[in-house]
């Protein structure tokens, strides 16, 4: 008896953490993000607010379609029309007043050569004579480019093909990946959002669609789709600890997102505001990352909402806990 005792009192007092180790997550995540408090929403109110979002982006890209004929505001090269560069000192408000007469509807300037360019919507051939001929007097040096209706509709079918073509890829590649309906469609269905409320912000503050604005477009296929893979795979491949995962993979995600909307957002701020460092602006580069910025800020609440309350309720469900128990 006495050597029992005596055995008992040497006995080692077992650590904390060996007397949480069945009920708590041993992989835990000390990432500067992971201490981060995202607004935690009850599932119902995680997927509602993200589809009433996106709803009011397709009322927005509807009423564009039925005010001006096509979901968005076609740039030159969608809609054809005539593009100027000519050499002045004279203020926007000049030019405008100028060229009173003609469908002028943007005025781009290059510091370093002293040029401006002035955009022109489509004109018939009569105005275009006009135009041509008053320049030739007014600013000799002016050089003239013209794209024509028929190019400009080859141009709309082509992209029409291509967005519906990488869609309907990366939905492919998705359902290959997790071979589960319902987290295919809650990825899809993330990312499809993320496309329709760029587009709906597109419409409110005016900005055309451009090759350049097209490729943001296309680049927000890959980019919204990114931290919905990462999310999905960690929820799907681990069948404990649902909300902790979540938590963890949404440091993650976090960082991935805001690391690229600082750097697009750095690209937008230079090549918009170059001009008071006496550099000429880069429109092509300016609408290309702020229509980005756009989409990645519509994926922080489309992944961390719609996308996880999704996956949450999936997997809380009879069919879930079945299929992944």
């Amino acid at each position: 008896m006495k050597a029992d005792e005596s055995s008992r009192k040497k006995a080692p007092l077992p650590k904390a953490d060996e007397k949480k180790g069945s009920k708590e997550e041993p992989d835990k995540d000390a990432r500067l993000l992971s201490k981060l408090k995202w607004p935690e929403l009850p599932t119902r109110q995680a997927i509602g607010i993200p589809l009433a979002v996106l709803v009011i982006a397709l009322l927005i890209t509807g009423f564009t379609w039925l005010t001006v004929g096509t979901p968005l505001h076609l740039g030159l090269e969608f809609k054809g029309g005539t593009s100027v560069t000519i050499k002045t000192d004279k203020t926007d408000q000049q030019l405008q007043e100028e060229f009173s007469s003609y469908p002028l509807n943007l005025i781009t300037r290059d510091p370093n050569q002293g040029t401006v360019m002035l955009r022109f919507s489509q004109m018939g051939q009569a105005q275009l004579d006009s135009l041509a001929a008053y320049l030739a007097k007014s600013y000799p040096g002016a050089t003239i480019e013209h794209t024509g209706s028929t190019f400009s509709a080859a141009n709309q079918g082509q992209a029409v093909i291509a967005i519906v073509a990488a869609f309907a890829l990366m939905a492919v590649v998705i359902f290959i990946i997790f071979r589960d309906f319902i987290p295919c469609i809650a990825v899809i269905t993330s990312a499809f959002s993320d496309i329709m409320i760029a587009v709906a912000l597109m419409n409110v503050f005016h900005i055309e669609l451009t090759f350049g604005t097209f490729a943001a477009l296309l680049m927000l296929i890959g980019y919204s789709v990114d931290t919905d893979i990462l999310l999905t795979t960690k929820v799907l491949g681990e069948k404990k600890y649902l909300e902790k995962k979540i938590a963890s993979c949404r440091a993650t995600g976090l960082t991935m997102s805001i690391s690229a909307i600082v750097a697009f957002l750095v690209l937008y701020l230079v090549s918009t505001f170059s001009y008071a460092a006496g550099f000429a602006t880069i429109p092509v580069l300016s609408s290309i990352s702020i229509v980005i910025i756009f989409g990645l800020l519509a994926d922080l609440m489309n992944t961390w909402f719609l996308n996880a309350g999704l996956l949450k309720w999936y997997m809380e469900s009879p069919q879930g806990r079945a299929r992944y128990a």
